[in-house]
């Protein structure tokens, strides 16, 4: 009898590729665009981005790769407008490392217009310091060149021009009436660092949000007491501060604008980039976790998809009992208090979903030999609890992707169907009745398994029973590396079935490797002692006889069909089961199957093997 199916994938990979990755520095990208009076032809530059990362160019609605940054995190190339379907004034921006950069308008058209000035021509500033200048013809306009962004930062709305001060320096802007490339006027920038420092942290500072979205950006640093000192542009960005919390609104207008938070006694300040965009049509957000559950001091992560990046976190409704923080699409939740909050979390295109979030307030003193466990649907691993007592399963998030069961010092987990879920288990005796222990389940689709290195997932056997594994990727055929033992044996057939059976107590880990030896995965495997069978003076038979009916597969939660409906007649006549009769091995057979494991002296694991069966089919 066999217990389950699972696959197997191998991943064939360079050492190096495997073990290296390109160091994350989170830096900011700097992008700049100009046009190059050929044809529809504007050549974008981006500096200050972190190395060897991809260029993502975002216009409208659409993200597309343009190649990578290089060493020093520079980049530059010419692109037709009309070849990657660009609007000429449209909004457009790049991400480099999930960070996006400022925004600006797309600089081409072959229009003719006069020359211009700024007022004032020189603009002296503080650091963390914003002003508006004012140009002599309408605009709209696109910074052309900026001789030391790291200076000041250029904000275009139209015709508003928003300079803020960085760093101290001196910098010389040239912006260009997008009607005509040919017509440019040049700005000096002075930023003195004066009383006015870059000293303030925000939860999230470069947003971009649909029209009618709000976000809530959280401030920390400096005096701990602070206002809006300047809004470049509040008819697309309105700002209220509330404490240290600053909630940002978009207009129906687009464009972008700068928020700049300081110190009550001007300390300190920094500046929140933020631009409205029309809301596009997209699918509605998703959640890994839809209920997550943490304790007080603990912290799960929520991986966010649907909708056009980035997100945002638009509303906390407690921020007391947790702390979001959001990068690219993962969402950590830290539990501060006691309590539950509902966080609601937007996309680019205001499409937005809702997490309700519950912190606990137990002692997190039970652990685990692993906390993070993955299994494949279909696949069981027990993970023992470290110390002694009596414990049990006090909740699960997420009971439709995996049952989870205890015995003895174990936690038996079965997983059910694709998605994340958190186990929390706890004491029942003595002074530890008040101890807990959180265990996050992610169930793949099918066996994990990681390039040349050992399986997470540990193949939990009786003696006398067996799992079939399917090997795939990678070059045929496949052959044993390590010899089989008193253990575990194992065998392959078909050309990919690799049969696993117990055949003693204890731990064993079998290697297989692809053709060549390129690439290799041991498979740890636990034996455990088989269930003894119920003492009967009955012969088991091997074929239905008359209305009975005999049970010959393995029936797990989430199982369905024709012999789950026969299990819960047969239940339902043993008195167990009072559930409808539906075909589908849901929370009440489980419930029903060890309650009926539990009568006979099985061990209760809610699920039908080789002993189940035969109690069964007495």
């Amino acid at each position: 009898m066999y217990k389950k199916i699972a696959s197997l994938l191998f991943a064939f990979v360079g050492v190096t590729g495997f073990f290296l990755a390109p160091l994350a520095h989170a830096a900011t990208p700097t992008f700049s665009a100009f046009y190059t009076g050929n044809g529809d032809y504007v050549q974008i530059n981006i500096t200050n981005a972190d190395p060897n990362y991809s260029v993502l160019l975002n216009y409208g609605s659409q993200m597309r790769a343009v190649g990578m940054t290089d060493s020093n995190g520079a980049f530059s190339l010419t692109i037709s407008t009309s070849q990657y379907g660009i609007t000429p004034g449209g909004i457009v921006s790049v991400t480099v490392d999930s960070k996006p950069s400022n925004s600006l308008q797309w600089p081409y058209t072959t229009a003719s217009t006069g020359s211009f000035s700024f007022t004032p021509s020189t603009l002296s500033l503080s650091v963390g310091q914003s002003s508006v200048i004012t140009a002599s013809v309408s605009g709209p306009f696109f910074l052309s060149t900026n001789s030391s962004p790291s200076v000041a930062n250029v904000s275009l709305n139209g015709s508003q021009i928003t300079i803020t001060g960085n760093v101290a320096g001196a910098t010389t802007l040239t912006l260009c009436l997008v009607s005509n490339t040919a017509s440019c006027a040049t700005e000096t920038v002075n930023v003195s660092s004066g009383s006015a420092t870059q000293g303030l942290v925000f939860s999230q500072n470069n947003l971009t949000l649909g029209s009618g979205q709000t976000a809530t950006v959280a401030v920390s640093g400096g005096t701990g007491v602070y206002t809006i000192s300047s809004n470049s542009n509040p008819s697309s960005i309105q700002a209220t501060l509330n404490g240290s919390t600053v909630s940002l609104y978009a207009g129906t207008a687009g464009g972008s604008s700068a928020v700049t938070i300081c110190s009550n006694n001007m300390s300190s300040c920094g500046v929140i980039t933020a631009t409205a965009s029309a809301p596009a049509a997209s699918s509605a957000l998703s959640f890994s976790q839809t209920n997550p559950v943490v304790a007080v001091g603990q912290a799960t992560t929520v991986t966010i998809s649907g909708g056009i990046t980035p997100y945002s976190v638009s509303a906390n409704s407690n921020a007391a009992v947790i702390q979001p923080y959001l990068s690219s699409n993962l969402l950590t939740l830290s539990g501060m208090t006691a309590g539950t909050a509902t966080l609601t979390i937007c996309s680019a295109t205001n499409a937005c979903g809702t997490l309700t979030v519950t912190v606990n307030g137990l002692t997190p003193a039970i652990s685990f030999g692993q906390n993070n466990v993955t299994i494949a649907v279909g696949q069981s691993s027990m993970i023992p609890i470290v110390g002694s007592g009596s414990y049990y399963v006090s909740g699960n998030a997420n009971s439709s992707v995996a049952a989870a069961t205890v015995n003895g010092s174990n936690v038996t987990l079965l997983g059910s169907a694709a998605g994340s879920d958190s186990v929390t288990v706890c004491s029942s005796s003595g002074s530890g009745s008040n101890k807990y222990g959180t265990l996050y389940i992610t169930v793949t689709s099918g066996a994990t398994s990681i390039p040349g290195s050992t399986i997470a997932i540990t193949q939990v056997l009786s003696v006398g029973d067996g799992i079939n594994l399917t090997l795939s990727g990678g070059t045929t055929p496949y052959y044993l590396s390590s010899s089989t033992n008193g253990i575990c044996t194992a065998t392959i057939s078909n050309g990919n079935i690799l049969t696993l059976m117990g055949v003693g107590v204890g731990s064993a880990s079998i290697t297989v490797c692809a053709s060549g030896g390129a690439s290799c995965v041991s498979i740890p495997v636990t034996v455990t002692a088989a269930i003894p069978a119920i003492a009967s003076t009955n012969t088991e038979v091997s074929a239905p006889s008359g209305n009975r009916y005999i049970f010959t597969t393995l029936l797990k939660y989430g199982s369905t069909g024709e012999e789950v409906l026969q299990l819960q007649k047969k239940l339902t006549a043993q008195g167990v089961y009072s559930g409808p009769i539906t075909g589908r091995f849901g929370d009440l057979t489980l419930t029903a199957v060890k309650r009926f494991q539990s009568e006979r002296g099985i061990s209760p694991v809610g699920y039908v093997g080789p002993a189940t069966r035969a109690a069964l089919n007495r």
